[in-house]
């Protein structure tokens, strides 16, 4: 299986995205790149918990090629700095194993749904498509399905 980050699709409207291109100069969609990339770093070399050593900040500092990235990340909330260990907030939330588990979990009850055929279906055409008990009730006829002989 391939690796991934779970990636929220209002990500370049947060406030914490503006304030981090307020404080750095960078544009918002210059911030989300630069934070998909310290996400996906984090995502293979964190602990379970999402933390790690304090050479994590060089290191975030070296991915984004911007030497203030890891503090303007800090005073956001979204990485936490104690001692000598840098912490990831809400890690255990969108990039754990199970996170990541629960997603594609989410994602494959979704399709087995058929989620996917209904929104291809204007409302009426969904009103059509009662069940055969929803018919029953409301007392309609139904003719014999055809019986197929084998060959």
């Amino acid at each position: 299986m391939s690796e991934w980050i779970k990636v929220e699709h209002h990500l370049h409207e947060k406030v914490e995205v503006a304030a981090i291109a307020e404080l750095t100069g960078l544009d918002a969609d210059t911030v989300v790149g630069k934070l998909i990339k310290v996400w996906s770093w984090a995502s293979r070399n964190c602990h379970g918990d999402g933390v790690t050593g304090i050479a994590s900040l060089r290191i975030i500092r070296e991915i984004t090629h911007c030497e203030t990235f890891d503090e303007v990340m800090a005073i956001c909330g979204w990485i936490t700095i104690k001692g000598d260990k840098v912490s990831f907030s809400n890690f255990d939330r969108h990039n754990s194993q199970t996170a990541k588990e629960r997603a594609l979990a989410t994602q494959r009850k979704w399709k087995q749904r058929c989620h996917d055929d209904d929104a291809k279906m204007s409302r009426s055409e969904r009103d059509k498509n009662r069940t055969r008990r929803e018919e029953n009730i409301r007392g309609a006829k139904h003719p014999e399905p055809e019986r197929k002989r084998c060959l």
